[in-house]
């Protein structure tokens, strides 16, 4: 299973145009330890790790064991994972109240193009 696992891993990353670097940053790896998932050479791969790696490529854990129904959204490019990644790493206050934050200056700016 590992195997097709990793080469799951390998194509969808292939398939976004993320290279190893990105794909580790996003899900806090090691370009060294991701590398060898994708080959197949991990004695054990945990459903965190995957879990990591799956929301960092914006797929379910299920696309990247099975290889089927790979399905990414077009809108999410590195930087959109890489903000979705951090929010998510932030207690659910922090996170809410950056959020907040956020779609504040997105008003703004949006008021002042129009």
């Amino acid at each position: 299973m590992e195997n097709n696992v990793g080469g799951n891993i390998a194509r969808e990353r292939h398939n976004q145009k993320m290279t190893q670097e990105q794909l580790a940053e996003f899900s806090d790896l090691t370009i060294n330890y991701l590398s060898k998932i994708e080959r197949g050479t991990t004695k054990r791969l945990s459903a965190n790790t995957l879990s990591r790696i799956s929301k960092a490529l914006g797929v379910t854990m299920d696309s990247l064991m099975y290889g089927e129904d790979i399905k990414t959204s077009e809108k999410f490019g590195p930087n959109l994972r890489q903000l979705t990644k951090f929010l998510n790493d932030l207690e659910p206050e922090q996170s809410e109240q950056l959020s907040k934050r956020l779609l504040e200056v997105i008003k703004l700016s949006q008021k002042t193009n129009n």
